[in-house]
């Protein structure tokens, strides 16, 4: 391996976060991914894998430096342990990035000729990726930050998101990104034939930004969303609990206009069972109908002759006010670390280390139904479950609205809780409904079918989103399909590329 590519690679990876939320600079996204392809292309396999691990080091050295944030500032972890346990976050996913390296260099010479080096960047390469994509964001619970498809939210691709999702999305960026790549090695009139065929993706896209994908349904429903900007550490220290309670509570009062308010998630720091009458007795006195964050529990055996007994412990969202439907949705993705601790035995020592609060939660292990509430079925999510959208599909074809409940505290003044909202963005515009996304410390937002942005609260300030939101119906072909028609896609073109690069002289 030459130290001049290794650096290239590992720079260029570095630039790739730019291309994501806060910036949005997409085309640095494009030019960085098209850098590591031109590399792949003069490069042998192991080669290749060592450029694309390096480039995955910069990519999300910088793009997830945020759980630093996360492990240090908010977690307690001791800056040296927290900076290793970072650095062994970032090695770990770079490794798929250095697989889709080797991968795409499986069967091919690279002196093969021009006609097959161009089939193999606009073909292979981004089908491997796109299959390299997918896989992380499930293996081992799923890490899907910082996917391909997300830098173009605000591009004429996104047009695709409806129809394939941010993985089809990604994949006709990544085509546009192998065409630069043989363009800037001067890969001969293929390589602007194929940068021309690209260009069709983005011209479709521009025309499916047009096609409404679902319907209005109903009237408009007036939304507040309280933002009060609590503290982490305050929230959590029980002294503080009824008053955090009375400072919502006080909050909605300035809303009675509004048929649906929504607090954070874990905005009411206890137990659901353990809630006072008075509680509930306030919420059914406001006009509005209430969706809030909470902790709830239940028994998992009988109850001791001393009153002790075996509890799981559940991050959820409740339903409360003068009409709704009873009910209550369960968080089924949990973050490892934050709410779980996967592979206690080897695991345990370190989270030792960690003042996390309420870490030992369990995921909700049956499918759940839409909430109701002012009237209407809403598909619920907790936190970073909005980052995994095939995980609530099947809530939405029932639901008129999308409704997430965050803490992003956690994550400090970072990347994270903008890149999340740009997650959260590409839900919506999946699914063809709006989102009511209630945060605790900012970026509070409404956010349309469309994916824009209609109301959105500055971070750490205590405000109020308020909007009228229409909500709609029908079933986008993402909704109806998931991730098949990207995976197909992903596939298709790693076949095709290989195929014609075979036949193509040398």
């Amino acid at each position: 391996m030459i130290p001049g590519k290794s650096l290239l690679a590992l720079l260029a990876g570095a630039a790739g976060p730019a291309a994501f939320a806060p910036l949005g600079w997409w085309p640095v996204g494009l030019l960085s991914t098209a850098i590591l392809f031109g590399l792949w292309l003069n490069s042998a396999r192991t080669a290749a894998a060592w450029y694309g691990f390096l480039y995955a080091l910069g990519l999300f050295g910088v793009g997830t430096s945020w759980t630093y944030v996360s492990l240090h500032a908010f977690g307690g972890m001791p800056p040296v342990l927290a900076g290793l346990c970072v650095f062994l976050l970032v090695l770990a996913v770079s490794l798929f990035p250095a697989a889709a390296g080797f991968v795409q260099g499986v069967g091919f010479d690279k002196n093969r000729g021009r006609r097959a080096a161009v089939a193999r960047a606009v073909l292979v390469m981004p089908g491997v990726w796109v299959a390299v994509e997918w896989l992380r964001g499930w293996l081992f619970t799923g890490f899907p930050w910082l996917t391909t498809g997300y830098a173009m939210l605000d591009t004429p691709l996104a047009g695709w998101a409806p129809v394939g999702g941010v993985y089809l999305v990604g994949g006709l960026a990544l085509m546009t990104a192998g065409a630069w790549a043989a363009l800037l090695l001067g890969r001969s009139r293929t390589a602007g034939a194929a940068a021309l065929l690209t260009g069709l993706g983005w011209v479709g896209g521009w025309q499916l930004s047009a096609v409404p994908w679902t319907q209005a349904q109903g009237e408009a429903i007036s939304v507040a969303i309280i933002q009060n900007n609590v503290p982490l550490m305050l929230k959590w220290d029980s002294g503080h609990s009824e008053r955090i309670i009375a400072e919502y509570l006080e909050a909605s009062a300035r809303h009675r206009d509004a048929d649906l308010v929504l607090w954070p998630e874990a905005a009411v720091p206890d137990y659901l069972d353990r809630l006072p009458a008075a509680f509930h007795r306030r919420l059914r006195e406001h006009p509005a109908d209430f969706v809030f964050g909470v902790l709830t529990r239940r028994r998992t055996d009988s109850a001791s002759a001393d009153g002790d007994g075996q509890w799981q412990y559940f991050n959820s969202i409740a339903v409360a006010g003068r009409r709704p439907d009873p009910g209550a949705y369960h968080k089924q993705h949990l973050v490892p670390f934050g709410e779980f601790l996967p592979i206690g035995w080897l695991f345990g020592p370190v989270v030792r280390l960690l003042d996390i609060p309420m870490s030992d939660f369990t995921a909700w292990p049956r499918p759940q139904r839409p909430l109701r509430a002012a009237g209407n079925a809403l598909a619920a999510s907790i936190c970073y479950e909005d980052a995994f959208p095939q995980e609530w599909r099947a809530q939405v074809p029932d639901s008129g609205l999308l409704v997430n409940l965050s803490e992003d505290t956690w994550f400090g003044d970072s990347l994270a809780p903008h890149q999340r909202l740009q997650m959260a963005r590409f839900r919506s515009l999946e699914s063809g409904r709006a989102m009511l996304r209630s945060s605790n410390n900012g970026l509070s937002s409404v956010i349309n079918w469309r994916g824009g942005i209609d109301a959105i609260a500055p971070q750490f300030v205590k405000a109020a989103v308020t909007a009228e939101v229409v909500p709609r119906t029908g079933v986008t072909p993402y909704v109806e399909h998931g991730n098949r028609l990207a995976l197909v896609l992903a596939a298709a073109l790693s076949v095709l590329g290989w195929l014609f690069a075979r036949r193509a002289p040398g």
